[in-house]
């Protein structure tokens, strides 16, 4: 019998970032210049009273850091909260690798100090042995701004952290491809151009494109908080008398990774099919071999059982990769801009952030999700369009959840979304790319296990 899946808690995550590249090999990998910067982030969650989702509050007291919950609420806007400030200021998606949420590994390239340039054995640009790649297990170049800019060229990922609950039953949390007000997606955003119409201006596919190559991960453990954080929790103006445990403890930054052993990593690998720039055919599934350290030795890792895979989703009445309703709705927010003031930059932020506020989920057709990861494992690095289409689609992967909720146990989520680099459609094309990412998470109330 097949598991029914509620839908517990809804996020909208919009991410537009202007990414600039500058092309340097023909690997994967790419190296980035220039100023990329992230133009805006909202956060929308609700889901009635079946689960409840605060922003994490941190207490810093004699170098130690604390996190407990805030408010907890059925709707909450992350950008109305000063801790999460920073997301407004990160300077953009540098190619990263991971497959466990704390070992980060950055590209190493060639250049003219290496002797083997000079002796002209390797060109410069060239990318390094896995071996010399950088390692960050301290959250070191995540969250990195402008003013950090070039130690960001090395490599740069986002990560944030909420907590959520379930004041009602125990549940098992996963992706879902949920429904129109919702749902979980990632999509290039078209831009604004000129053309000879009546409004003189229409949308278009963005010439650079980085869906394919996007990963949000999840970061999540059991391990009770033991120290002072309930204090700190009890003596806020935000503690509910509900909660009487905290769950989720994570390496600070500069502080060492965390204890593997207790955490649990899940990838969600949006537009699994879709491969832009001609990795593989448009339809098929090119495996995916993330770096990760294993006897301390940096090599590629089969991710597959960590993994969500959702096949690709696409705009409403898309024709050329631009959905007609989204066009539309387009036309009619020009009549009310002040075109000639404005150019083209301007009128992207105006339409999608103003008029649309970033909610997609009306414009967007939503992927399945593949119903076992795990059927993944039963092919090579490539599968067919074919055999893909053959596996079992579901509106949430089986067998691969992010955690399970204990009623009325507050649980702290560290979200990650970094560009792979070990993606083969991570390559040179990857340009000013800006997209919009949609999150879902549903639960399914089976029995947790202890």
């Amino acid at each position: 019998m097949k598991k029914i899946y509620f839908k517990l808690i809804a996020i909208t995550l919009t991410l537009i970032l202007s990414v600039s590249v500058v092309a340097m090999s023909s690997y994967a990998w790419l190296v980035l210049s220039g100023n990329p910067v992230a133009t805006g982030i909202q956060v929308t969650i609700g889901g009635g009273n079946t689960i409840l989702i605060a922003p994490d509050m941190t207490e810093t007291v004699d170098g130690q850091v604390y996190h407990f919950p805030g408010p907890f609420t059925d709707n909450m806007n992350f950008a109305r909260y000063s801790s999460y400030s920073y997301l407004q200021e990160v300077r953009g998606l540098v190619p990263v690798s991971t497959v466990n949420g704390v070992d980060f590994l950055l590209p190493a390239y060639y250049d003219f100090s290496d002797a083997e340039v000079r002796q002209g054995t390797k060109l410069s640009g060239e990318m390094k042995p896995f071996a010399e790649f950088i390692r960050d297990g301290e959250l070191t170049y995540a969250n990195l701004t402008a003013a950090q800019g070039a130690m960001a060229e090395k490599g740069c990922y986002i990560y944030l952290d909420f907590w959520v609950v379930s004041p009602g039953e125990n549940f098992t949390l996963r992706l879902s491809t949920g429904d129109d007000s919702g749902g979980s997606f990632l999509m290039d955003l078209p831009v604004p151009a000129e053309v000879e119409n009546p409004s003189g201006y229409t949308l278009l596919t963005p010439e650079h494109q980085a869906s394919a190559a996007v990963r949000v991960g999840f970061l999540a453990n059991d391990v009770q908080l033991i120290d002072e954080t309930m204090l700190r929790y009890q003596n806020s103006h935000y503690f509910d008398s509900r909660f009487h445990s905290l769950r989720g403890m994570y390496s600070e930054p500069n502080t060492g990774s965390a204890n593997l052993s207790a955490n649990r990593f899940t990838i969600y690998e949006p537009n699994a099919d879709a491969h832009p720039y001609g990795a593989a055919e448009e339809g098929t599934y090119l495996k995916t071999h993330p770096l990760g350290v294993v006897n301390d030795v940096i090599q590629p890792v089969d991710a597959t059982g960590i993994t969500v895979v959702q096949l690709r989703c696409d705009w409403v009445g898309a024709a050329s990769g631009v959905g007609s309703e989204l066009e539309q709705r387009f036309q009619a927010a020009l009549y009310s801009m002040n075109k000639e003031d404005m150019n083209l930059a301007q009128i992207s932020r105006t339409f999608f952030g103003e008029y649309l506020q970033y909610q997609l989920s009306p414009y967007v057709t939503r992927g399945r999700f593949l119903e076992r990861s795990s059927d993944l494992g039963k092919f090579g690095s490539l599968i067919p369009a074919e055999q893909l289409a053959g596996l079992n689609k579901a509106g949430a992967t089986e067998d691969v959840y992010i955690i399970k909720l204990e009623r009325n146990v507050p649980q702290r989520i560290r979200m990650f979304i970094w560009l792979e680099g070990q993606d083969a459609d991570c390559v040179n094309a990857v340009n000013t790319a800006a997209f919009a990412l949609n999150l879902e998470l549903a639960g399914s109330s089976d029995e947790l296990q202890k």
